[in-house]
């Protein structure tokens, strides 16, 4: 598994989402590490970590995740989420309660629903058929809220180009296995036994993982708060990244040698 590791301080570790590695956090790990030892990694399957062709499960994926906190020496941490990262991190609460100081679930769900198994299989069929640019640029449909791409054509186009000049795309076969990942993460009726104070937020304009879905993990995980950001889609934390991270110290701030 490949990471980074930036600052000092309570340990922070940060999951991201599906096709994505550490630099999906370039907005947030500066920010956070000025108060916390921030550790960004590559999921299986995605950047510089193994790829291997077999199943994924979020809760395999989870016990990836507290085998690097092993490596690195990490007893306890805070842990954030987003997207497919959020089902991981359900896992990494509910299986390893001890590990999580705090848990934020950031644009995520506790089981896909119909829509999302179809939108996960075009996917695939999009990724095999589509060049990469022609890919990543229809994926961005889904990330944005409409108000970006009407106001902020220039941020939209750095985005895309950041993720093309990425020198490690995801592969067929790692985004696949983390698309089945998805399509098979399923904590809803588990959610109750998640003890540590949570963090749930979703963008209000998100089309991938509607509030209607987030309200289900705040209404479920008993100490969960629930907080939506105006007008963000579902990659919020990179259109909205200053209120993203606003919200999500406060959140730290509050919980800070969380036992």
């Amino acid at each position: 598994m490949y990471c980074v590791e930036a600052g000092a301080g309570e340990p922070l570790v940060l999951v991201t989402g599906l096709g994505g590695d550490h630099t999906a956090w370039g907005f947030q790990v500066p920010v956070l590490a000025e108060r916390y030892r921030v550790i960004a990694f590559d999921n299986r399957g995605a950047g510089q970590t193994d790829q291997p062709d077999l199943p994924y499960t979020t809760r395999g994926m989870a016990e990836d995740t507290v085998g690097l906190m092993d490596a690195l020496g990490i007893p306890r941490a805070h842990v954030c989420g987003v997207s497919l990262g959020g089902m991981i991190a359900q896992e990494l609460a509910l299986n390893h309660p001890d590990r999580v100081l705090s848990l934020q679930l950031h644009c995520s769900l506790a089981r896909p629903d119909a829509y999302l198994l179809a939108l996960g299989r075009t996917w695939l069929e999009m990724r095999a058929a589509l060049s990469r640019e022609a890919f990543t640029r229809a994926m961005s449909l889904w990330l944005f809220a409409p108000a970006t791409f009407a106001t902020r054509a220039g941020f939209v186009e750095d985005v895309v180009q950041n993720m093309l000049a990425n020198p490690h795309p995801p592969t067929q076969v790692g985004f696949a296995r983390q698309a089945g990942a998805v399509a098979g993460h399923d904590t809803l009726d588990r959610l109750d036994r998640i003890r540590c104070p949570t963090l749930v937020t979703v963008g209000t304009e998100d089309i991938l993982v509607p509030l209607r879905l987030s309200r289900v993990l705040g209404d479920r995980i008993p100490r969960a708060e629930l907080h939506g950001l105006e007008g963000g889609g579902h990659g919020y934390f990179i259109e909205m990244a200053p209120a993203f991270n606003a919200v999500v110290l406060d959140f730290l701030g509050r919980h800070r040698g969380e036992r």
